[in-house]
């Protein structure tokens, strides 16, 4: 066996633990969604959480359902708004939701399993090197289909579910506002970028938007815009610890899922900030994105028409 097959065979069954730790988690904060125990949620609707949590069919109404579906989704969903999306966004919900002692094991167990199915994936992309990147795209996506989960979302089967483990005092919550750029490009540009991401031309959802780019009117070719989003508003949470002393903070994160936090004996969670659900916005920022549509013309490319 080569060193690249070597390689290879280790994904799939890594991948499988790290789906039987999601799914062990999510019944465990299911159990809590239906215990007649009130267990402490506090998640924030933003515009993209409420998005989430309709990919998820979901609901904020019970939080800590929505929490366990959006923590065991390792996959792309079958919603036409995935289909051709960005691959480096994510499903996200801020916020916190208080948990017992063995819910937080078994987030650990999940966060090892996810560093571990990274590190395999690393590996075997590091031994392709020298081939092109679709290439290595290519044979991976290989791999995960024959495991059984040709969608698999890399980025949500890497990303760590945040803890606090040992209860803290108090929880400071702040919203750190997304850094976005808007650049004119051109249909020949788009064309380019989106053959680059369907070589083969199997992606029926960027098959489409090529489909979009050669209908524009040739007056609309100097209207796209592509907006680069270096993050969204992302939550960052802190502990805090007091003491005689004085308090210590800890950072814990920032919060793309909710935080798990140990609760008490009530299940209520320590004092912590409330902050709007959205973050404030510049109003130059507001005016710029004003002339933008509201939808993208081009998802996977995140290029949107001009308007007036």
């Amino acid at each position: 066996m080569t060193e690249q097959h070597r390689l290879a065979a280790a994904i799939p069954p890594l991948l499988e633990q790290l789906h039987a730790s999601a799914a062990a988690l999510r019944r465990s904060l299911e159990v809590l969604q239906e215990s007649p125990k009130a267990w402490q949620p506090y998640l924030l609707q933003p515009h993209f959480a409420i998005d989430t949590a309709e990919r998820l069919d979901g609901s904020f109404e019970q939080p800590y359902a929505l929490a366990a579906a959006l923590m065991a989704r390792l996959d792309y969903g079958d919603s036409p708004m995935d289909t051709g999306s960005d691959a480096r966004a994510t499903l996200q919900i801020p916020g916190l939701l208080s948990v017992p002692a063995e819910a937080i094991n078994l987030a650990h167990r999940l966060n090892r399993d996810k560093e571990a199915f990274a590190e395999a994936v690393a590996a075997f992309k590091a031994a392709l090197s020298g081939r092109p990147a679709p290439e290595r795209d290519q044979r991976l996506r290989d791999i995960l289909a024959e495991a059984g989960h040709p969608r698999a979302h890399l980025r949500q089967c890497y990303r760590q579910v945040l803890l606090c483990p040992e209860r803290p005092d108090a929880i400071a919550l702040s919203w750190i506002k997304a850094r976005k750029s808007i650049r004119k490009v051109t249909v020949e540009w788009c064309e380019k970028k989106l053959v680059q991401l369907d070589p083969l031309g199997g992606d029926t959802g960027i098959q489409y938007q090529r489909q979009l780019l050669a209908g524009l009117h040739r007056s609309q070719h100097d209207d796209l815009r592509q907006v680069q989003v270096q993050s969204r508003p992302n939550l960052q949470v802190a502990e805090i610890f007091r003491t005689r002393e004085g308090e210590t903070y800890r950072q814990v994160g920032y919060a793309a899922m909710p935080v798990l936090v140990r609760g008490d004996a009530s299940g209520r969670l320590p004092e912590f900030t409330r902050v709007d659900h959205e973050p404030p916005q510049s109003r130059r920022r507001q005016r710029r994105d004003l002339a933008l549509s509201k939808e993208p013309l081009l998802p996977a490319l995140r290029v949107f028409l001009r308007e007036g």
